[in-house]
């Protein structure tokens, strides 16, 4: 009776590790929880519209600020050493235009901008992977928020090189689309494997994809289930598989932890 006792914990203990891949570490309030949130060793930096705010890791207390009457959008951003890399965009106007915006984060200031101008979307987030450049422009499909003719199916990912030339671009799979629409991917980064985990712009999913064999179509494989809620994520630069993103609604930092099988 024993051994069937234990047999049974162990087989819900396997199943429960093996469906849950998204596990919730800890939450932090953040008024300017708006839009994304990135994290190293001592600090996360949370990030609205026109603003970032840094925070304390271990206390939640806020640090230190910026803000610029001339952001209009931030998005998201991914943290390479003391420089913050993050995707802008004049969302909701028409024509889209989009830049990156980079901070010194020890300092706070700005210190660099590159603008992708008007011809491929709304810029939603970036990651440095390989020495490329992986950019997600967003297109979308509420009326008022749509360029003339192009909805959600003429979001692209698109890959640069250290030098900001063109090398490749993929669109959404018609699947994933239906999931998401009439927004796009809010988010994205890439694992050490070269998978594509991205976040929409309020499901509580995070979808994992990857490049085509062939053809120019990402391949959604797993939707997996997560307590964040809405818009960007980032790696934790410090604590290996630990994943930042925000809950729009309450306003708050969630730090989860991703549970790979």
């Amino acid at each position: 009776m024993k051994n069937i006792l234990l047999l049974t914990i162990v087989v819900l203990l396997s199943y429960t590790s093996f469906s849950q891949q998204n596990i919730e570490l800890k939450r932090y309030p953040a008024p300017q929880a708006k839009q994304g949130v990135v994290a190293n060793k001592k600090y996360f930096i949370v990030f609205s519209n026109d603003s970032i705010v840094k925070y304390d890791k271990k206390t939640g207390k806020e640090v230190s600020s910026f803000y610029s009457n001339k952001l209009i959008h931030l998005n998201s951003g991914i943290l390479r050493g003391n420089k913050l890399y993050c995707a802008h965009s004049n969302y909701p106007a028409l024509p889209m235009w989009s830049s990156m915006e980079v901070w010194n984060i020890k300092t706070m200031k700005h210190i660099a901008t590159h603008s992708f101008g008007i011809e491929y979307g709304s810029c939603t987030w970036i990651e440095k992977f390989k020495g490329s450049y992986y950019v997600m422009f967003a297109h979308y499909g509420t009326p008022g928020k749509m360029e003339p003719g192009k909805d959600v199916s003429w979001s692209q990912l698109v890959k640069f090189n250290k030098h900001w030339q063109k090398q490749e671009a993929w669109v959404l799979p018609q699947e994933l689309i239906k999931k998401i629409e009439p927004f796009s991917l809010s988010g994205g980064v890439i694992t050490k494997e070269g998978k594509i985990l991205c976040s929409p712009h309020h499901n509580k999913e995070l979808y994992l994809l990857e490049l085509p064999q062939q053809g120019a179509e990402l391949v959604l494989t797993k939707t997996i289930a997560t307590s964040i809620n809405g818009q960007a994520i980032a790696w934790d630069t410090f604590e290996k598989d630990v994943l930042w993103g925000i809950s729009r609604d309450t306003r708050e930092v969630i730090k989860t932890k991703m549970v790979w099988e």
